[in-house]
């Protein structure tokens, strides 16, 4: 019983870490793409 909670707790850490992960990745992405514009822009 216990084992299986630990178990599901740790399921979701690392689905919740996945996603921070993914949405600093989209972040870094999109700035990514912003810098690229402005530099063709000069």
């Amino acid at each position: 019983m216990f084992q299986q909670y630990l178990a599901d707790g740790a399921n979701v850490f690392i689905a919740i870490v996945a996603v921070v992960i993914g949405f600093a990745t989209a972040l870094g992405y999109v700035d990514f793409l912003k810098t690229k514009k402005e530099e063709k822009k000069d």
